[in-house]
């Protein structure tokens, strides 16, 4: 209960009454550039540095090229629960907010003020096809299915070329295991934050 009454003031605590305004009129634009922005951040930031916390941070820096902030306090703790590792904030203008999350459990969260189910899977056949995971993969729709109106979306990752050769060097194989991705997108006005995307890959230990 505490956690979702911390989600619900987010966007007060982090940028004040603004996004709150702009949730009431959000249209379709607004989700599917917040929704580009979010799977911007997977790939650039979750994908390409999967398996080195230390890189994940790096590249999420605040005053880094996206412009990353750290989050408060109340609101990390919020969304780590009983997990430990990095919260940071984006926020752009005319956009929604993206919180990125990252686990020493090797997981890599994206999260969206805004989002839409079509703009998010097809932001995420585009990078991964034509964008910045070129012939580095497949994506793999697995399941798909609607939990109290919100639709889960989970999909394998398969790496190939030049990104297994890049995750097999960083974890010590061939780099071909499947990553398990998967997407949720909430109804408008239901959440505070409507989308989130997750990547992870078991860790040796």
């Amino acid at each position: 209960m505490k956690r979702i009454a911390l989600l619900a003031l987010l966007p007060f605590l982090l940028f004040g009454a603004g996004p709150a305004a702009a949730q009431a009129t959000a249209d379709y634009h607004l989700r599917d550039e917040t929704s580009r922005l979010a799977v911007a951040v997977l790939g650039q930031v979750c994908l390409m540095n999967l398996g080195d916390i230390n890189a994940v941070i790096t590249a999420a820096a605040p005053g880094g090229p996206f412009g990353f902030i750290e989050a408060p306090d109340d609101v990390a703790k919020a969304f780590l629960k009983d997990r430990t590792g990095y919260v940071r904030v984006l926020r752009r203008p005319d956009f929604g907010a993206i919180v990125m999350v990252v686990g020493h459990d090797g997981i890599c969260s994206v999260w969206s003020e805004f989002a839409d189910v079509t703009a998010m899977q097809r932001h995420l056949m585009t990078m991964i096809e034509r964008g910045g995971l070129k012939d580095g993969g497949q994506l793999l729709a697995l399941d798909s299915r609607d939990t109290d109106g919100v639709r889960i979306n989970d999909y394998y990752l398969m790496p190939a070329g030049w990104y297994a050769r890049l995750l097999g060097a960083r974890f010590n194989d061939d780099g071909t295991p499947p990553l398990a991705l998967v997407t949720t997108i909430s109804p408008p006005g239901r959440d505070p934050m409507e989308g989130m995307l997750s990547v992870s890959r078991l860790l040796k230990k």
